[in-house]
């Protein structure tokens, strides 16, 4: 027998850290090979994989951007580099300068490739998205035409996969089931980064049987409160890698968005299925 709980302060832990009156455990065990995990380890100390659903996904989507597109990345930006020390060579150290202000040197951690889809489904989703974007002008203002037609074409690709592999849950028939989670919003046709938040975290729950527990109450940016109806979504489709939000600290709830940073949302959604039906397989 070892201490005390700290949950009861009346049973004891047996040498798994589980407490033997209340069922507290102090260890997380591993689903992968039963190695117990002290609570806060990111990969278990015994077969090594991640603990959390989260980083199972980051890995998987990692391997999404090919070898030679970071071979390609390496040689820009040592490319960059070595134009910019020629510049600082020609323009500073001779005391020169030349007729027109030298622009800054871009950052290529700004210009990563976009992660390229390798599975049937998501291909032919990427296809369709393709053809949506020909039409629309991206710099216009998405409604909810916009926000409906972008979730139909993700049901349309992803809820024949879901029945496929045997999902616990399943997507909607269509779109206007999900639309319905913006009673909290106002009547406005333009779509907000909240709007479109509540709308694709309800589709993802469905699709990915997210939980509410899987994600932090805690409230990760400034203009959302703790225990706001918007923090378990907001911090869920971060997590996920589905970046809507304007920055690390502010979500930017009522920034309207445009066609094409929507459509760009979207993709990152199929992103996450297309991993997730991976991982599940």
């Amino acid at each position: 027998m070892f201490s005390l709980c700290p949950r009861c302060e009346h049973g004891n832990l047996d040498i798994t850290g589980k407490c033997l009156q209340c069922g507290y455990t102090l260890r997380e065990k591993c689903e992968m090979c039963d190695h117990y995990n002290i609570p806060s380890a990111r990969f278990c100390g015994g077969c090594g994989r991640a603990m959390s659903f989260r980083l199972r996904l980051q890995q998987k989507i990692n391997h999404h951007v090919s070898y030679l597109q970071k071979l390609k990345f390496r040689k820009f930006a040592t490319g960059a580099a070595f134009g910019g020390l020629l510049a600082i060579f020609a323009f500073g150290s001779m005391g020169m300068r030349a007729d027109m202000e030298i622009p800054a040197v871009i950052s290529p951690l700004n210009q990563l490739p976009a992660a390229e889809f390798y599975k049937p489904f998501a291909l032919s989703f990427e296809a369709d998205l393709k053809g949506i974007r020909r039409k629309l002008d991206p710099h216009r203002q998405a409604g909810l035409a916009e926000i409906t037609n972008a979730v139909d074409l993700l049901i349309r690709h992803l809820r024949p996969i879901a029945i496929k592999t045997g999902a616990i849950r399943l997507p909607a028939e269509s779109a206007g089931f999900y639309t319905k989670a913006l009673h909290n919003f106002s009547k406005t046709k333009n779509m907000t980064r909240g709007s479109t938040t509540m709308i694709l975290f309800h589709f993802l729950s469905d699709l990915l049987d997210l939980q509410y527990r899987d994600f932090s109450q805690e409230g990760a940016y400034s203009d959302i409160p703790r225990f706001h109806f918007l923090t378990v979504p907001a911090n869920a489709l971060n997590s996920l890698g589905v970046k809507i939000a304007r920055n690390a600290e502010t979500f930017g709830v009522t920034d309207q968005l445009s066609v094409g940073q929507l459509l760009d949302i979207v993709r990152d959604v199929m992103l996450v299925a297309e991993t997730s039906f991976e991982e599940k397989s």
